[in-house]
């Protein structure tokens, strides 16, 4: 009669397992979601204490599932919504017809050509345009408000998104995007990971004390020199750790590790391509600055109001190429801040609920997992402590696809030499107006 219990208690316990395990994949996309109503949940009361000495407002955009741990928090307090991605809004339907997410398991992003809407050549029209934005630019205050509960990476993102919103959304949508993607695949890879560790554990303690493994040895009893129930164990036990390594290996290599490059090399060429046509327009300005003195035209106002045109734009372009690149800046280190953070407290998470569950088992069961664990054998304590070396391998290395974003790629603000050319454009209009002081006073 025991062993007809424990049959059905296991039963019961592995059908309970796979239906929560089910229930958490439907829910897969909503999970963090719900972990976030849960944490505004508690709390509420000290929402509404912010709400009624006046802080209360809400930020805005973003789900949790898109913040790092450090921001659930925050994001509870202020409407879980992070301001970078209210500054950037929602119309961005020609950007994502150019962008794919694929993959199983995990997910890279892909840019397709057409993404850009730039125009490649810098028109007067474009120019007259980019005159309008420098002059909001340059003669607009500096921003220093700010929300007091978000995190300081999102105030700044969000103050160049509404500053160059009209110029460079486009490339900083692309951004913030590529960062969603990289950081969930990180969390998925410790959450997937951390499963894999903990379910190849927890399987072989309640085989052995729920008298399966007994059993399974009763079958190889006299097949060899081993016991029956050694020889079970060890078949169990080495093959749950191989297979756990066999998937692991897989998950990384087959999709986590290309996908998260795939990833990082789409940002860093969009970029590249992104700056270099901005470098073009840069060098447009500049060609149209240093020429406004050559030509038939002798209206002394229009030749300052194009000097004027010219001279903005060269600046504007170069400024925006700065700010850019500040985001990129803002962006790898969200990146690499929240998956630290995934890292962490995903592994340790997964080890305090372990724990409990083994807790709980014997607790409950009368059994002792603890003990258990100590006497599955060495060869399984061995390939487990493998396994976990295996794990921690895998875990330690999964920002290495961060190498391809390499600034070196690109057309950095430095490379504009912006000192210099301003010089250049100056010197230029000073030699001309001492050329013809010259020549006119010499002529009088």
């Amino acid at each position: 009669m025991d062993q007809v219990h424990d049959s059905a208690v296991f039963l019961i316990g592995l059908g309970a397992g796979f239906a929560v395990a089910g229930l958490l994949y439907l829910l897969r996309r909503n999970l963090w979601q719900l972990f976030g109503g849960i944490i505004r949940a508690l709390l509420w009361p000290f929402r509404l204490i912010l709400r009624l000495i006046g802080l209360g407002r809400r930020a805005a955009p973003d789900s949790v599932a898109d913040m790092g741990p450090s921001s659930w928090a925050a994001a509870a307090v202020s409407g879980h919504k992070t301001l970078t991605d209210t500054a950037l809004g929602e119309d961005y339907e020609h950007e994502e017809s150019f962008m794919q997410r694929q993959g199983v398991f995990f997910r890279w992003l892909a840019v397709r050509v057409g993404f850009m809407r730039m125009p490649e050549e810098l028109t007067k029209e474009l120019a007259d345009e980019y005159g309008r934005l420098a002059n909001e630019f340059l003669g607009g205050p500096v921003p220093i408000s700010s929300d007091p509960r978000a995190l300081f990476e999102d105030v700044e993102g969000a103050v160049i998104a509404r500053q160059f919103f009209e110029s460079d959304r486009g490339v900083l949508y692309l951004l913030n995007a590529s960062r969603k993607v990289m950081n969930d695949n990180v969390r998925k890879l410790a959450v997937w990971f951390s499963a894999i560790l903990g379910g190849v554990l927890l399987l072989n303690v309640m085989l052995n004390d729920l008298g399966v493994i007994d059993r399974l040895g009763l079958f190889a009893d006299g097949a060899g020199p081993i016991p029956g129930d050694a020889l079970a164990s060890l078949v169990v036990g080495a093959g749950s750790c191989l297979a756990a390594a066999a998937v692991m290996w897989a998950l990384y290599y087959a999709e986590y590790s290309p996908y998260q490059r795939n990833t990082a090399r789409e940002m860093a060429n969009f970029l590249t391509r992104y700056l270099a046509r901005v470098n073009d327009h840069y060098r447009t300005a500049v060609g149209k600055a240093k020429s406004v003195t050559v030509g038939q035209e002798r209206d002394s106002e229009r030749l300052a109001e194009e000097a004027r045109l010219w001279s903005l734009n060269i600046s504007w372009i170069a400024l925006r190429v700065f700010f850019i690149e500040t985001y990129v800046r803002n962006v790898v280190f969200q990146i690499t801040r929240n998956s630290s953070y995934y890292l962490i407290f995903v592994p340790a998470g997964f080890l305090a609920g372990l724990v409990l569950v083994l807790g709980v088992l014997a607790a409950f069961t009368g059994l002792s997992p603890f003990v258990t664990v100590l006497s599955l054998g060495w060869v399984f304590l061995t390939l487990f402590v493998l396994i976990a070396v295996l794990y921690g391998f895998f875990l330690s290395t999964s920002m290495k696809a961060l190498e391809e974003i390499d600034q070196g790629e690109w057309i950095s603000f430095h490379t504009l030499r912006l000192n210099q050319v301003l010089g250049e454009v100056v010197g230029k209009y000073a030699e001309d107006v001492g050329y013809w002081k010259n020549r006119v006073g010499g002529g009088l």
